[in-house]
């Protein structure tokens, strides 16, 4: 009944943004008509496996005094997500949330800007985020050679053919290659604030290497080491660090 409660609640509280390419983009804007409310984008994780996609931090950041705009990911296999970027190798879903958000700042006309996510939404709020040029980004144990950890276990081969429409090595290069292409080529401010455990497995096969790269490309970084050993357990760590943080920036 819960479920089917929060369904109904999301579903109502919905909006559609159709892009000029045709995709439809759910998501939910939440305004605040106070003086230099910062635009805040937040970026949703896989769902537990048999569920659909749902937002993320709506309850965590109820207090928050901002312009936030979750953004749901539904596409893909069992609509569990696409890494907000492609359906069958063909990347219009990226396009579309590039138009909706550029949208909403030249609407909001925000003076800071503030990308967040964990997991999948890490990716995606360290992806668009520095793509964006936005002020800051808040990402918790982020993936980053996105192709590695869709291929390394059975499991993730349907959203990895879901995403690029097959399994092949060239996808997955490709798919490894642009978040670290869009690390490299950038040249902003943006400070990043990385929340991570050193003691599950996404520390040794992405943030890692993430780090290194984050900081020979001098981008700002944040780090916030814990010792938890499930990468689930990030969803229990993460929301009392980007309450932390959201209040840093005020």
């Amino acid at each position: 009944m819960k479920k089917k409660l929060a369904a109904m609640y999301f579903k109502l509280r919905s909006k559609k943004y159709i892009a000029s390419n045709g995709v439809e983009v759910k998501y939910i804007l939440e305004k605040n008509t106070g003086n230099n409310a910062p635009f805040t984008v937040i970026f949703s994780a896989f769902p537990r496996e048999g569920m659909k996609a749902t937002y993320n931090y709506l309850k965590t950041l109820g207090n928050y005094k901002a312009n936030k705009l979750f953004i749901l990911d539904d596409y893909g296999h069992e609509h569990r997500g696409a890494y907000y970027l492609a359906e069958q190798g063909d990347f219009r879903i990226e396009v579309a949330i590039d138009e909706l958000i550029e949208k909403m700042r030249r609407n909001l006309k925000p003076q800071k800007t503030v990308f967040i996510g964990t997991s999948k939404g890490g990716f995606a709020a360290l992806y668009y985020g520095l793509k964006c040029d936005v002020d800051y980004i808040i990402a918790g144990a982020p993936q980053y050679k996105l192709g590695n950890y869709l291929s390394d276990v059975p499991l993730k081969k349907p959203i990895l053919k879901s995403i690029m429409g097959n399994h092949s090595q060239e996808s997955i290069t490709l798919l490894n290659s642009l978040l670290p292409a869009v690390i490299k080529k950038y040249n902003g401010n943006c400070r990043v604030f990385l929340h991570y455990s050193t003691q599950e497995h996404t520390y040794d096969e992405h943030i890692a290497t993430l780090i290194d790269d984050l900081n020979a490309n001098e981008i700002s970084l944040e780090q916030d080491e814990c010792q938890y050993k499930e990468h689930q357990e990030v969803s229990r760590y993460f929301p009392p660090y980007l309450l932390e943080t959201v209040e840093k920036l005020k």
